[in-house]
């Protein structure tokens, strides 16, 4: 049972970061005198909002903290907590149990949080309240206890056609012209607005993706009308995204998305010959400069809602920074994702994560991030935290399983048929398209997507509740196994960190300290 008095505490620390005036924040926060936090719900921007969009099945069902059976009101700070000093003597402190990201203290706040470290105190000043609800301050004696949270909302990735215009070496996808018929279509957004609706979710996601989704753009069209419709009807909140490598994209599609303001991701990989290189035309040739085209003339101009998913491979690597800045310089959202091996790809070793030529990589872009963040004029890159989408499947919400599959996470193939994850579009695990077998089915499938808590090797990591042991069908295809932690967690230990400094250094440019 929880204490009564750790609940007023835990009301009050709530009641205090919510009366915080926006105003009052931003002439405070230069003052070396005052105890100012920073976190990234500071910066005041919708979460959900910015969402960094993810290119498979990422979680967004963060859990909330329970202190349980605390015997006194005494508070000590979070012995597992990773913090490093940004400039002017700021820090950045991080809790594994921080709701959404690390915190920046200012000189007073750090040395209010570093009595705590020396003897425990109750809760005095407002600093106090914000370092508990960041969880760097808990109850002497006790580990925050996680209490899981209910989904809110259900993601489905409708696989439209396998048919594609590109022939990507590292493509999990064995293309034909097989397409989803409108019918197909039809029946999977009534049964999935139904499964949501029954299953108290509050939302929905769609997916439109292939092979090249663009290729059936009709159906992508009247599917989102249908999906309109049911959200207009059932209350659900819609949010929709077609995935598209750009190439053959028209004016009149472009018109589309600009009037729908639904979220169009496109792949972009390198520059010139890298891009070319993975992402080559069906029968050869390249297809970059087709790509540059999309972006510059016709995307550029018009107010889309863009996002660029970037595939990092081996042979990729290298040049990430260059693309970056590329990136950056034309101000769009943007995610980095690893390469994962299907058996379709097994032969092209080039692509493998070799590790210190990807931590290089990474690094390398890290920097250019760095420096576009300390820029007179930085790019909207300062209203989203960087923890998001930077660094494969990490986020900044605190969450136990990394991905949705086998909870809240459907793919309906072109047939109309249940899969568990997009890389397993050949492997149903259902025939039968129905809104009350629809989450059974996909809990009950081959994948076993464990929470980190049920991961050995994960117990003790400070990132474990931002990572959590990576993709698991990654997991299991290097290990044979599913309750241990990534074939890639040597990377994400040592970029984690780095990723966390430059979004403490963009809390900080953000504030004008």
């Amino acid at each position: 049972m929880i204490s009564t008095k750790i609940e007023a505490i835990a009301v009050s620390c709530l009641n205090r970061l919510e009366d915080l005036d926006d105003q009052a924040l931003q002439s405070s926060v230069n003052s070396p005198q005052t105890p100012q936090l920073l976190t990234s719900a500071s910066v005041g921007n919708d979460i959900k909002g910015n969402e960094t969009d993810c290119d498979c099945a990422c979680s967004n069902t963060p859990f909330a903290i329970a202190i349980i059976n605390p015997q006194d009101t005494s508070f000590s700070a979070l012995p597992d907590t990773y913090t490093i000093p940004l400039r002017q003597g700021y820090q950045l402190a991080f809790s594994p149990f921080a709701p959404a990201g690390p915190s920046v203290l200012n000189p007073a706040a750090w040395q209010r949080y570093q009595i705590f470290h020396q003897k425990p105190q109750p809760l005095k000043e407002t600093i106090d309240h914000e370092l508990a609800q960041q969880n760097l301050l808990v109850p002497t004696g006790h580990q925050p206890q996680i209490q899981p949270a209910s989904p809110d909302q259900l993601t489905a990735w409708l696989h439209v056609t396998n048919a594609c215009n590109l022939d990507c070496p590292y493509c999990y996808v064995r293309k034909s012209s097989a397409h989803m018929s409108l019918e197909t279509g039809l029946n999977a957004i009534e049964n999935l607005f139904a499964a949501a609706h029954r299953q108290n979710f509050s939302q929905l996601k769609l997916k439109y993706a292939g092979g090249e989704a663009t290729l059936h753009f009709s159906l992508i069209q009247r599917l989102h009308e249908r999906a309109m419709e049911l959200a207009q009807k059932t209350g659900l909140a819609l949010r929709e995204v077609v995935l598209s490598n750009g190439v053959a994209l028209t004016p009149a599609m472009v018109n589309w998305f600009e009037a729908t303001q639904v979220r169009l991701m496109i792949s972009l990989d390198g520059l010139g010959a890298v891009h070319d290189r993975q992402r080559p035309n069906k029968g050869g040739g390249t297809s970059f400069s087709q790509v540059m085209h999309t972006l510059e003339k016709l995307i550029q101009p018009r107010q889309i809602d863009l996002h660029l998913s970037v595939t990092v491979t081996g042979a990729s690597a290298p040049y990430l920074s260059e693309l970056v800045q590329w990136i950056l310089s034309h101000d769009w959202p943007f995610s980095l994702n690893f390469y994962r091996q299907t058996p379709l790809s097994a032969d092209h070793k080039e692509l493998e994560l070799e590790e210190s030529a990807m931590i290089a990589g990474m690094q390398a872009a890290y920097r250019v991030i760095e420096q576009a963040i300390e820029q007179p004029t930085a790019p909207s890159l300062l209203s989203r935290s960087l923890v998001n989408g930077l660094l494969d499947k990490v986020q900044s919400q605190a969450h136990t399983h990394t991905c949705g599959v086998g909870q809240t996470y459907a793919v309906i193939t072109h047939t109309g048929q249940i899969a568990q994850c997009q890389m397993q579009l050949n492997q149903p695990v259902s025939d039968d398209l129905d809104s009350y077998q629809l989450l059974p089915a996909l809990a009950h499938g081959p994948i076993q997507n464990l929470s980190v808590q049920e991961k050995s090797e994960c117990q003790t990591c400070t990132y474990r509740y931002r990572c959590t042991g990576g993709c698991p069908v990654e997991t299991f295809r290097v290990t044979g196994r599913w309750d241990v932690k990534s074939p890639n967690c040597a990377i994400y230990k040592t970029l984690y960190p780095e990723l966390l400094r430059l979004e403490g250094l963009r809390l900080l440019k953000f504030h004008g300290c």
